[in-house]
């Protein structure tokens, strides 16, 4: 006995399936896009100011762990 595929499945099983990591940051704003300038140029500013500010919050919260475990460590050294 043979079974043919309902026509969801088989859509499914001929689309692939991938993850983009592209950022699309046209909706936010911020600078302008001229029309001299390439869709790439407008693209890469705009996800490379994310990036910087993801890089200051990781820097932010590791400074915080740091200060932390020191805070700790002189507690402990007061305790005796």
């Amino acid at each position: 006995m043979t079974t043919t595929p309902t026509t969801e499945a088989r859509s499914s099983a001929t689309r692939p399936v991938a993850w983009s990591s592209r950022i699309d940051v046209h909706h936010l704003g911020g600078e302008s896009t001229h029309a001299s300038a390439t869709p790439g140029t407008s693209r890469k500013r705009g996800s490379s100011k994310i990036e910087r500010e993801i890089i200051w919050a990781v820097v932010v919260l590791y400074a915080g762990l740091i200060a932390c475990f020191a805070g700790l460590h002189l507690f402990g050294l007061t305790l005796g």
